[in-house]
């Protein structure tokens, strides 16, 4: 197999395992922030 070859793969590889981190990082984020702000709401209504 050609090297650079290689070496595009290893970079298709990194950059889909730095995508899927951030987005499993933004669907935590988002739903953590979800809770805050109904927490806040419900704080509120005491």
């Amino acid at each position: 197999m050609n090297p650079e070859y290689v070496v595009m793969i290893v970079n298709l590889v990194i950059w889909t395992g730095i995508f899927l981190y951030l987005w499993r990082t933004d669907k935590a984020v988002k739903k953590l922030k979800q809770e805050i702000e109904e927490l806040h709401l419900t704080e509120k209504l005491d």
